[in-house]
């Protein structure tokens, strides 16, 4: 894999994928972001080594206009070999799920889950041309835990499991593979050192396993469980 688009990168845990990409091999790493400012500020913490092979491109790639801008962004680039999405929030509390108001589902839902799709839709058919490419999902352990007044980020994370087997059922053997990588636990990061616990999965170890799974298409994670297209990342205990 010589080229890769990660999206939402500046989150915690997408700046660490995208600096275990572009140190372990990558010759270019895409990323995307609402935020301009979010871009320049990851670049400057990367290593000075890595800075030239770093490519910011501003724009919502979870919306459906934006995903089509960024894809036209990186094809007039020549193109990636592989596509990292991740969108949504690890958390999010409003009560009992029957008091939710019409707008908060909405809202979680285009957050969380429609953001998968619109990215996946406009990405999927450019990495088709691409031998060997693989599209990869990231989600939460939400997705098999009904958790009582967040229940919106269980169902989101749920339909975004589905969302990646169905794809990876119609995309059937033929490029690209089609993946998700479920982060079952929480994850340390600069905004949550502080509160994190011993046992936390921690942003750099998912930014190497997500770089295994992508350069490589395996990980040495040892508590790593394969259900068909899902990748599930428990904690080390």
């Amino acid at each position: 894999m010589t080229a890769i688009l990660v999206a939402g990168a500046a989150s915690g845990v997408g700046e660490s994928i995208v600096r275990s990409l572009l140190s372990r091999g990558a010759a270019t790493v895409f990323a995307t972001s609402r935020r301009e400012k979010r871009l320049e500020e990851m670049r400057a913490r990367l290593d000075s080594g890595l800075q030239s092979r770093f490519v910011p491109i501003v724009g919502d790639a979870g919306d459906f206009d934006g995903a089509e801008h960024v894809a036209a962004e990186v094809a007039v680039r020549g193109g990636v070999d592989a596509a990292v999405a991740i969108f949504g929030r690890g958390t999010w509390t409003s009560g009992p799920l029957l008091g939710v108001t019409g707008g908060t589902w909405r809202s979680i839902m285009d957050e969380m889950l429609t953001s998968h799709f619109a990215f996946a839709r406009a990405i999927v058919p450019m990495l088709a041309a691409r031998q060997g490419s693989l599209y990869l999902a990231m989600g939460g352990g939400a997705a098999f835990e009904p958790m009582p007044d967040a229940g919106l980020v269980s169902i989101a994370a749920a339909g975004q499991v589905m969302l990646t087997r169905i794809l990876a059922r119609e995309c059937g053997p033929a490029t690209p593979r089609i993946a998700e990588l479920v982060i079952n636990g929480p994850v340390k990061t600069r905004e949550s050192e502080r509160s994190a616990q011993p046992h936390w999965i921690t942003d750099d170890e998912v930014g190497d396993v997500v770089t295994e799974l992508v350069l490589r298409g395996t990980t040495t994670w040892p508590a790593t469980n394969v259900n068909g297209p899902v990748i599930v990342m428990n904690e080390r205990r």
